[in-house]
């Protein structure tokens, strides 16, 4: 008999980290934001009460879309594009950082106090897809030069769990981890599911916040239907044992990072410790001393 979502078993779970976590997945709003108009995607914003550090998680999908140069400060911007991109991807900020990211590559830009940063598809008539993390380093980094580097896909630990491929694109995850100076415990784990499966998802007690992101197609976690297009794309994990199905063809994504546990305002691509912190930020942009990017999107015309 065929099933609309992933049948699961009963979930079992473990304590939450301390005694003020929730103990019991929460479901987080996914939306599509204006600002976000150029990547015709979905995600999880302005919920930093509850996704701290990240100021968003979101997927993207760009078919030629060039993202002309714009700020970022007081937050890292990482950018994940899947391996099925028809096309690379030019990153460049102000400061002198040109990389191109391939399929299955990850982009990871600490803003620090501030720069302009751009993002140009090699081929205007292809498309790339993928994960983008704005985590918080507001009052972490309040001077200093903004630092890119790039995580090419051969880099990337790969390895099979029965019917379920998962990659590690950054971060650690159980004996498995990327090596690299940035990002520390920031993780993103991705599984793909090569026929339905049922499984366990460990999550582990060790003070990182975990969030579930459907990508495409259908699974089951702790006891929630996902599908990418549905009511219910994303969840906040606490720590425990959660039983995860999915169909063939599923993927999600699994995102987890330390919170700061401390104010934080997010406006305007700047992230700040408060409203006058915010407001040196944007004077710095507003006084040119992000830098100037001229514009490459031309060029890719």
């Amino acid at each position: 008999m065929a099933h609309p979502t992933p049948q699961h078993p009963r979930l079992t779970k473990r304590p939450a980290a301390h005694a003020g976590a929730n103990a019991i997945p929460r479901v987080l709003p996914v939306s599509r934001p204006g600002r976000c108009a150029a990547a015709a995607g979905a995600g999880v914003f302005d919920q930093v009460e509850h996704t701290d550090p990240f100021l968003s998680v979101d997927l993207f999908r760009r078919h030629g879309a060039c993202i002309p140069p714009h700020p970022h400060a007081g937050c890292v911007v990482a950018t994940y594009l899947f391996p099925e991109s028809t096309t690379s991807l030019r990153s460049r900020h102000a400061h002198g950082g040109d990389d191109t990211l391939h399929p299955g590559d990850l982009l990871w830009l600490e803003t620090n106090c501030g720069t302009v940063h751009e993002d140009v598809p090699d081929n205007a008539c292809a498309s790339v897809r993928g994960v983008r993390m704005v985590v918080s380093r507001a009052g972490q980094h309040p001077h200093g030069a903004p630092v890119q580097t790039v995580v090419r896909a051969g880099s990337m630990p790969r390895w099979r769990e029965g019917d379920v491929e998962l990659t590690l694109v950054c971060g650690r995850w159980a004996e498995h981890a990327v090596a690299r100076n940035e990002g520390g415990c920031t993780t993103l784990l991705q599984l793909d599911w090569h026929a339905d499966a049922v499984r366990t998802l460990d999550i582990p007690c060790d003070g990182r916040r975990w969030i579930a992101l459907i990508a495409q197609g259908d699974a089951a976690l702790a006891g929630h239907p996902l599908r990418a297009e549905g009511s219910v794309q994303a969840l906040l994990l606490p720590p425990g044992t959660w039983q995860l199905a999915g169909r063939s063809g599923a993927r999600l994504m699994l995102v987890g990072g330390e919170p700061l546990d401390a104010p934080v305002v997010y406006r305007g691509n700047f992230a700040a410790r408060d409203e006058a912190d915010l407001v040196a930020l944007t004077r710095r942009y507003q006084q040119g001393s992000m830098g100037v990017l001229t514009p490459a999107c031309n060029e890719a015309e």
